[in-house]
């Protein structure tokens, strides 16, 4: 469960907000005090998260292929004070397939939206991170920085975010902006069920817990933590 108001006077952008991990994490920042641009693709979906919310929100939707988006966010956030902390949640787990039987235009629509997407984003919003000293959240997972067979796009798209956290650390620890890549861990969501074939997932974490410790995680982090590969705590 999140602190009684441990983000009040934040404001948070959060990509892919109207389900799984980025619906529960708007729903923890706005608990905590948190003002939320909630993106979506859908200007429907972004809009009934928001209404959703106990707290202030403002939707932002797109393509996560939408060169203007990061500007977008951060315009909306800037239009609300400025940007405390920016959530890369959305992506996509593109085909499972080995590595010999890739299908390039398959593997390329992926890394687009799990890696270029995401780098786009950043850039984008790096003014208004610069101006409140605010923090960077890449979503990756265990398979970016391991590898299980089959994987392939996920795994090398995932490893890539974790080599972008690491350079936006070094590249802008004079501007003050903190930057790490945060593993949830085993969450139940659409992607995991399909990630699993299928496969019972009830017994991994759910949404909500993995959001209220991502919470805890966003808003103690300090700037000597900056770069860093960082994993949730399993239930």
């Amino acid at each position: 469960m999140t602190k009684d108001m441990q983000a009040k006077g934040w404001v948070v952008a959060i990509t892919g907000c109207s389900r799984g991990i980025g619906r529960a994490l708007a729903e923890a920042f706005s608990r905590a005090g948190a003002t939320v641009v909630a993106h979506a693709r859908s200007e429907a979906a972004a809009r009934e998260v928001c209404a959703a919310l106990p707290g202030q929100a403002v939707a932002v939707a797109g393509d996560l292929r939408d060169p203007t988006l990061g500007r977008r966010l951060a315009a909306a956030a800037d239009a609300l004070g400025g940007l405390d902390a920016l959530v890369l949640n959305a992506a996509v787990l593109g085909p499972m397939e080995p590595l010999a039987a890739t299908d390039f235009s398959a593997f390329r629509d992926a890394m687009e939206i799990n890696v270029d997407a995401q780098l786009r984003l950043f850039v984008g919003a790096i003014g208004a991170l610069r101006a409140r000293g605010g923090r960077v959240v890449w979503l990756t997972s265990y398979l970016g920085h391991a590898a299980v067979p089959g994987y392939g796009v996920y795994c090398a798209s995932k490893h890539a975010v974790e080599g972008l956290a690491k350079l936006a650390a070094l590249e802008h620890e004079g501007d003050g902006i903190i930057s790490v890549a945060v593993a949830p861990g085993m969450v139940r969501t659409d992607m995991l069920t399909a990630a699993q074939r299928g496969a019972d997932t009830s017994m991994h974490t759910p949404p909500t817990a993995a959001a209220a410790r991502l919470v805890d995680l966003v808003t103690g982090l300090r700037l000597a933590q900056s770069g860093a590969i960082l994993e949730l705590a399993a239930d």
